[in-house]
């Protein structure tokens, strides 16, 4: 008896990390996953609930056919390195990263800094302020296609002074 009950307190904590390795982005700012620096994330555009591809400012650079949001908290000054890959049949895919504090309500005003993801080098980003900052990841409007995808994010933080 006293073994069953372990293993039936146990098992909730194993479902819970299975979830945490399959999570996928959010289909909204507002129910967009926090990444973890230093543990790979990822996501399929051509399963999971995306949003409209068309966002932010008309001063971004960015277009997505669909686009699956994540958040990232920084402190100023934290130098933010993303490494991706989107895995066939997916391909073209690109990140934005809005600044800190872009919400929803806020997105179609958002200049977000973007890049596709790197085939060898990573994305590199300096946080201005501190904050949470939303990711924007999807095929580009650019000859792109759904489909899954991962990425790490590791930041660096300014040395205290």
């Amino acid at each position: 008896m006293h073994r069953a009950a372990v293993t039936l307190l146990a098992l909730p904590a194993v479902l819970v990390a299975a979830g945490a390795a399959t999570a996928a982005g959010g289909s909204s700012i507002a129910a967009a996953p926090v990444v973890r620096p230093g543990v790979e994330a990822s996501g399929n555009t051509a399963s999971d609930s995306t949003a409209d591809g068309s966002i932010g400012s008309e001063l971004s650079p960015g277009c997505w056919n669909d686009v699956e949001y994540w958040r990232l908290r920084l402190a100023a000054g934290d130098v933010v390195s993303i490494k991706g890959t989107a895995a066939s049949p997916s391909w073209h895919f690109g990140i934005g990263i809005f600044p800190a504090g872009t919400t929803d309500r806020s997105l179609s005003k958002a200049v977000a800094f973007t890049s596709t993801f790197p085939k060898h080098n990573p994305i590199r980003y300096t946080a201005h302020a501190a904050g949470t900052y939303p990711l924007a990841i999807g095929p580009t409007c650019y000859n792109s296609s759904d489909g899954p995808y991962t990425f790490t994010v590791t930041v660096q933080h300014k040395p205290a002074a």
